[in-house]
């Protein structure tokens, strides 16, 4: 009848809806990556995921109706631990065939990046620069010819990849700081965890070959990531113990808080320490420096890790945060030089060993200014106590006198 055949019309449309739903929308299933796995693949028979090689499948949960689907943090690897990423590459490694961009992308997709097969061709064959002697100071004035100083403001990304020469067991990292990563490794500075630094820590540097590529930046993802990804699923890569690459702005990221003195208002925030070397134009050293001891930067901003919860938000915009920085080292350095010129000073003339004592360092500049001889407070401050003739006279700092004390000027 017609009512019978409407019937059965309505519910093969809601089998067709349901089936359509757990295929798109099925909690912590891989189906919801399997479209952007595919992207630019040309490899595997169109760059999807080798069948040999996938895990067993998690099943779908019962989900409440009328509870919020909270899984797509979950699969686009911005929340907890993505253990399917890590049983894919398991699976690849265990398997050993040489690794496609479908497979590679499929574990990305848990790190919200995607890479098509030329670009990874193009980051595979980048050149590398190889170092050996890992002890001698020529290497290491090596390394950092080229790639600059651990605390440039502008630092050299991409991956390294250290080799033991006796066993030929190897470790591949990656870094958006590659000087400053590094050189916790040649100092041994960093924590003795996981195969390698033991490793280091029983050999020796000299038993240990290094070779890092450094790779340009794309706007759409972290290349350091990929490359370090590509070579984690290669099996002679035993050293690393985690076979999925880290991705910084991942849940694993620690935040980082700009206050005023009392914290009250809150600047700025960020996940990555760079940023307030690169952006806010502090330097590395003084920026450790507070926040491990707690003191303040500038005199008056102070950086947590905490966040506090009855601070204000600051409206001010980027730019202006720096700008307000930038006059306030220049407050601030013009009152280190006033209090510098309030100390008392001693002036020996070198050939004839006279001493002549200054209430001041601004006194002391007078002096020389009397003499037609230039000096500045920063000229003098350089000077100071360090046994270095500046116009034929040595400068020493003495303790505070008052001026109705003789010979002084």
């Amino acid at each position: 009848t017609f009512i019978g055949h409407l019937f059965l019309l309505r519910v093969n449309y809601a089998s067709y809806i349901n089936k359509f739903n757990l295929y798109v929308l099925g909690s912590k299933t891989k189906s919801s990556l399997s479209l952007k796995a595919n992207y630019s693949s040309k490899s595997n028979g169109g760059g999807g995921p080798d069948p040999e090689m996938e895990p067993e499948k998690p099943k779908p949960e019962k989900k409440d109706s009328n509870k919020k689907d909270n899984s797509w943090p979950v699969i686009l690897g911005r929340k907890g631990n993505n253990l399917y990423a890590h049983e894919l590459a398991k699976a690849q490694i265990k398997k050993g065939t040489p690794v496609t961009v479908g497979v590679l992308n499929e574990i990305l997709a848990y790190s919200n990046m995607l890479v098509s097969e030329d670009t990874l061709n193009s980051l595979i064959t980048m050149p590398r620069f190889v170092f050996t002697d890992l002890d001698k100071k020529e290497t290491r004035r090596l390394i950092d010819d080229k790639l600059g100083l651990p605390h440039s403001k502008i630092q050299q990304r991409g991956i390294y990849i250290f080799t033991c020469t006796d066993t030929n067991e190897k470790y591949v990292g990656s870094s958006s700081e590659l000087a400053l990563r590094l050189r916790g490794y040649l100092n041994k500075t960093h924590k003795n965890s996981g195969k390698l630094i033991p490793l280091i820590e029983e050999k020796g540097l000299p038993c240990f070959k290094l070779e890092v590529v450094c790779l340009p930046y794309y706007a759409e993802f972290k290349p350091e990531i990929v490359l370090e990804q590509y070579f984690l699923l290669d099996p002679s890569f035993n050293l690393n113990t985690i076979k999925v690459s880290n991705n910084p702005s991942g849940s694993t990221a620690k935040p980082l808080y700009m206050y005023n003195r009392d914290n009250s208002i809150l600047y700025y925030f960020t996940t990555q320490q760079k940023d307030f070397i690169s952006k806010l134009n502090i330097s590395h050293f003084t920026f450790t420096k507070h926040l491990t001891k707690g003191t303040y930067y500038l005199g008056k901003y102070l950086f947590l890790r905490e966040q506090v919860d009855t601070a204000k938000v600051t409206n001010m915009l980027l730019p202006d945060i720096a700008l307000m920085l930038q006059k306030d080292r220049v407050n601030f350095n013009k009152n280190k030089a006033v209090n510098s010129s309030s100390k008392s000073v001693i002036l020996m003339d070198v050939e004839s060993k006279e001493e002549i004592l200054f209430e001041s360092l601004g006194k002391c500049m007078e002096y020389f200014k009397s003499k037609n001889i230039p000096a500045s407070p920063k000229t003098l401050v350089k000077h100071l106590n360090t046994n270095i003739a500046y116009r034929g006279y040595i400068c020493k700092s003495s303790p505070l006198i008052t001026k109705s004390e003789g010979g002084t000027r």
